[in-house]
């Protein structure tokens, strides 16, 4: 379960904010050229050092100023209900830059100096490596062990758009930003009002338009550029100059791998060849999954009205398997991991006669462990908690009930609740399972690997995502088994089976809300992450005396409406279900929603090319127009519109009380599904969209038209 006052918020705030970047001493290495092998060249001139692939230039340091610099610093931290408030405190600063030998040595190019400030000094150097005739490798090694800090920049452009980092929220395109990257809950509201005001006031969680559940530090650009970092500290990336690209990480050096290609799809190639690519969803997977809880009797109650409407359920989601309490903040889960036998008598005979009838079971688990049952004092006697600073295990605060986090640092933890998920979710016969959290663990935790949590709280959502799937892998449960995540880092996607876009509100916020879930699935399509959802409807519900967030109606059917043609069809009550307009509410509401199950079901073979071609290649499902037309400068910003493939373009409806949708065609013939009325690209228009009739067009000359006309042409409303 999820809650408002458990909404990680972090706002930076740097203490002795002086320019990181002092001055540079004169450099006098005579202007010549390094071949690095596979194509690639640095070029060396009195005012830069540049890198070209046989793709083009990828890479330029400015000698007209410092490009790298280093401090010591030390995070003060405020922590509460995964609320981080942090402050970097530097001591010394080394901010300017000499540069004193620059050479071929055993096949890479070394650039070697040292930096200097008051009281602090240290030496440098800087690896490149040609990695192919389109990757440059490069590694900045900082002597000093003292300092812990690190900070870069290269040359940019007014034109350079810059996409990635993670599920971006409020932003896809990123040039004139500045964002952190941090794992934690997205923060209630994230700059909308006045729920922001509201969950600041009262819990410090309002977020910001930077936050997220999963930052991830690679970014590419309209230059067909690319840059990865191996490092998982906080981290700050400057895009807000026109002219250079500053990054700061909070450790120190940097290990960094980048690419050039002919286009934004074969970055993604390249990068996903590296991270890892998410597998194909099981053929069950591609109808309704219906989430909704009570008990055994209301949820057959419930799955039969929506079959009998004609909703292609394929998967029951019941979180409450656990049981569930009731707190301040709504419904919740009993955190124990081993069946309410109350709430679904003889449990694994349930689930066995759900499966009989074609529908699977999905659960609920999380790394943490409410602190009272057998799994609890079982973790607490073998020590597969996290421990605070003075050994003690460190409980944790949540809305409601405390409890404790799992040392994934721990072998023997990971042994241990891996079995649990074999034997009391796979044993039960789930087929799959929200895998929840993974943003909590505090950074001053002590870890049974002795590391740094402020390194390694980064990484902790993805060892929680790894240790999932080989529980999977070990069960011989490959690909049958789906397991949804919304936090991560650098790799989810190579051990995530697919995402979803975590907690927004039941509104139609800009940053919070129905709008931000479509910017964070597109933007983390850009990172890597592929096969992404979201709820249905929204999740955070709250009552405000300023405001109520309660689900609509209008809410719930265009949300339903947009994720028809996202890979997974997934409803969830929220954290307030009687407040919230649900599937099961009124008849009409019954019929219309079988009617968009009906429609993502018809969808399924599309869905499976897709997941084929992100399987094997990384492209996204799901993709800003940008991906695929990345030479037409009105598709740099559209964020508010997608393509799902190459061959179906959505415009969705994201604004209360609206039945026309304004939005952009790309070059080509494209054809508006409902009216047959084919459209010219590049042009912008407008076009009715009723609530029932959303505004799709296909692409005349696309692999999949004729296809996905007759998926489609039955839906035509009268």
């Amino acid at each position: 379960m999820r809650f408002f006052f458990i909404t990680g918020v972090l706002f930076t705030f740097l203490l002795n904010c002086g320019s990181r970047f002092e001055k540079i001493s004169p450099f006098s290495i005579p202007p010549q050229e390094f071949n690095l092998g596979n194509g690639v060249k640095a070029v060396l001139l009195p005012t830069e050092l540049s890198f070209i692939t046989s793709k083009g230039r990828i890479l330029e340091f400015s000698f007209q100023n410092p490009f790298l610099s280093s401090a010591k610093g030390e995070q003060i931290v405020n922590y509460r209900k995964a609320t981080f408030k942090i402050k970097d405190k530097i001591l010394l600063e080394c901010g300017s830059q000499t540069i004193e030998s620059l050479g071929l040595g055993s096949g890479e190019l070394l650039v070697k100096g040292k930096l200097t400030g008051k009281n602090c000094e240290t030496e440098y150097t800087i690896r490149f490596v040609s990695s192919s005739n389109s990757g440059l490798d490069w590694k900045v090694e900082i002597t000093n062990p003292e300092l812990n800090r690190t900070y870069i920049k290269f040359k940019s452009d007014e034109s350079e758009s810059i996409y990635g980092l993670g599920e971006q929220f409020s932003h896809l395109n990123l040039k004139g930003k500045k964002p952190f990257l941090f794992s934690e809950e997205q923060g209630v509201g994230r700059g909308d009002q006045p729920i922001t005001w509201g969950a600041e006031l009262l819990e410090g969680a309002g977020g910001n338009e930077y936050s997220t559940y999963t930052p991830i530090p690679f970014f590419l650009t309209s230059r067909n550029r690319a840059f990865f970092f191996e490092n998982s500290s906080y981290s700050v990336f400057d895009f807000e100059e026109d002219s250079e690209i500053s990054i700061e990480f909070r450790e120190r050096g940097l290990n960094v791998k980048s690419w050039k290609a002919a286009s934004p799809k074969e970055i993604l190639k390249l990068y996903t060849s590296h991270t890892g690519k998410f597998p194909n969803l099981p053929d069950w997977a591609y109808g309704t999954w219906f989430g909704i809880q009570g008990g055994k009797s209301i949820v057959l109650e419930k799955i039969e009205e929506a079959k009998l409407a004609g909703n292609p359920i394929s998967a029951l989601w019941i979180q409450d398997w656990v049981g569930q309490r009731k707190t301040v903040f709504g419904s919740q889960l009993w955190w124990k991991w081993f069946p309410d036998e109350d709430r679904y008598p003889d449990f694994k005979n349930f689930v066995k006669e759900l499966n009989q009838k074609n529908i699977h079971v999905l659960g609920y688990i999380n790394p943490m462990l409410a602190t009272e049952g057998p799994l609890f004092e079982e973790a607490v006697k073998n020590h597969y908690l996290v421990k605070d600073k003075e050994g003690k295990d460190y409980i944790v605060q949540t809305a409601g009930f405390p409890a404790g986090l799992l040392d994934l640092t721990n072998p023997r933890t990971q042994t241990w609740i891996k079995n649990i998920i074999k034997q009391n979710l796979i044993g039960n016969g789930l087929s799959g399972w929200m895998a929840d959290f993974g943003e909590w663990l505090p950074t001053d935790a002590v870890l049974f690997s002795k590391e740094s949590a402020e390194i390694y709280h980064n990484r902790y959502p993805v060892e929680w995502a790894k240790l999932n799937r080989e529980a999977i892998q070990e069960a011989g449960k490959e690909g049958q088994i789906v397991f949804f995540t919304r936090a991560g880092y650098s790799y989810s996607n190579k051990y995530s089976t697919s995402f979803w876009a975590g907690d927004q509100m039941v509104s139609w916020g800009r940053h919070d809300g129905i709008v931000s879930s479509l910017i964070g699935i597109l933007s983390g399509g850009m990172s890597g992450l592929s096969l992404n959802h979201s709820d249905i409807g929204g999740y955070t519900t709250i009552p405000s005396p300023i405001k109520d967030y309660f689900r609509s109606k209008e809410l719930f059917l265009r949300w339903a409406e947009l994720n028809v043609f996202t890979p997974i069809f997934r409803t969830h009550e929220g954290n307030r279900p009687a407040k919230n307009h649900q599937p099961y509410s009124d008849s009409y509401t019954i019929k219309e929603f079988a009617r968009y199950g009906q429609m993502h079901l018809a969808l399924k073979e599309y869905f499976k090319f897709l997941n084929k071609e992100a399987s094997e290649l990384g492209l996204p499902l799901l993709r800003p127009l940008y991906l695929s037309y990345p030479e037409d400068g009105n598709t740099r910003d559209l964020q508010n519109q997608f393509l799902l493939g190459e061959d179906l373009l959505v415009i969705p409806v994201l604004e209360k009380g609206e039945d026309t949708v304004k939005g952009y065609l790309p070059k080509g013939e494209w054809e508006h599904v409902w009216t047959g009325k084919t459209f010219q690209g590049g042009v912008w228009i407008e076009t009715p969209a009723p609530l029932g009739s959303p505004a799709i067009f296909l692409k005349k000359k696309g692999a999949w038209y004729e296809k996905l006309k007759s998926a489609l042409s039955g839906f035509k409303k009268n």
